[in-house]
């Protein structure tokens, strides 16, 4: 019993040398890549095809693109999720979200097969 919990607490204290050897490694990269880099003006601007746009040109709907392509193209099925499976509880969509990640999970397994 004792070699066990002696094994357990050697497993994580390399662990926990191992974790902050990746922390202090992370800092140093951030503290490098800051003195690096330097902040620009041009991410900015909008840029499309190699042509300069001004930014009244590069106007998206107010909606996000893909709430507004699935409320015109899928209303019907929208209005019936919407209206018939949505609750608004919290633990009704964890489930819902429970659900679509056991499906994924099958079908990844069933692909990568």
């Amino acid at each position: 019993m004792t070699s066990l919990l002696v094994s357990v607490l050697e497993a994580a204290f390399v662990v926990l040398v191992v974790l902050v050897i990746l922390f202090i490694a992370y800092g140093l990269s951030l503290r490098a890549t800051k003195a690096v880099t330097k902040s620009s003006g041009e991410k900015r601007r909008p840029f499309a095809c190699g042509e300069l746009l001004r930014p009244s040109e590069t106007g998206v709907p107010d909606a996000s693109i893909y709430w507004a392509v699935w409320k015109k193209l899928f209303r019907s099925f929208y209005n019936t999720v919407r209206d018939k499976v949505h609750t608004g509880i919290l633990n009704d969509w964890l489930f819902w979200m429970f659900i679509f990640m056991v499906v994924l999970v099958i079908i990844f397994v069933v692909v990568i097969k």
